[in-house]
């Protein structure tokens, strides 16, 4: 006498396994977190005076960059850490490939400069401050 499911084709899965991680302790590294996001960092952009790559005066159309490398968080459909670069249309559509045929490696250069600059008006307005 055959059981009662032998005569149908099952596709037999493998067993799951089950994860035995040892509980972390306190102060214990989170590898990968996922990126860092800030809308009050965003935001910001509305008051930096100036594209900090062109250095034309902000009339409301500077807005807060994200970087393109995968260095600094981008992945397939999620964006990098919100470390800004605040660029005005023109400069964002040069560094995200929209307009103009800059390499990878001026792009890169672009952000690092535009970004450090951003960083550094944060900190001199009293945006960011550093905690002791």
């Amino acid at each position: 006498m055959r059981g009662w499911n032998s005569t149908l084709n099952i596709r037999r899965e493998r067993p799951r396994r089950v994860r035995t991680e040892e509980p972390k302790g306190e102060g214990a590294a989170i590898l990968h977190p996922g990126p860092f996001r800030s809308q009050a960092l965003r935001d910001l952009a509305a008051k930096c005076p100036k594209c900090m790559h062109c250095g034309t005066r902000n009339r409301g159309d500077v807005v807060a960059c994200h970087s393109n490398s995968l260095e600094h968080g981008k992945g397939a459909s999620q964006k990098a850490h919100d470390v800004p670069a605040y660029l005005c249309g023109e400069c964002h559509d040069l560094l995200d490939g929209r307009a103009g045929s800059l390499t990878r490696a001026e792009k890169s250069a672009m952000f690092l400069e535009a970004a450090y600059k951003s960083m550094v008006w944060l900190l001199q307005e009293g945006h960011l401050q550093v905690a002791a």
